[in-house]
């Protein structure tokens, strides 16, 4: 088991279905394929501003045009499956960047 641990925040429209998925998926990524423990939160889009910062990367379901201090991912093909592997390339890559 490793020490290296990252702080993610998932966003959605209302912060309750679509980033609780996505939470699900991102947790088995680093499960299964990374020595990071992710502490991973969710909540919709309007708390984004009130994350920023405090989290190591957030991860949103939706456009969200405004700029942030933590890197963000937008994850909408979590959800339809297209392109699921790049995406999760993506999560897995910047979680070890961050990790360091």
């Amino acid at each position: 088991m490793s020490n290296k641990k990252i702080k993610i925040f998932v966003a959605c429209g209302s912060g309750i279905a679509t980033s609780t998925l996505v939470q699900e998926k991102v947790k088995k990524f680093f499960t299964e394929d990374s020595e990071i423990t992710p502490t991973i939160t969710k909540g919709n889009l309007n708390q984004i501003s009130s994350q920023d910062g405090k989290v190591d990367l957030i991860l949103v379901t939706s456009n969200y045009k405004k700029d942030t201090t933590s890197p963000i991912i937008q994850v909408t093909n979590l959800i339809s499956g297209v392109n699921e592997e790049k995406t999760k390339k993506e999560i897995l890559a910047k979680g070890e960047e961050l990790a360091k």
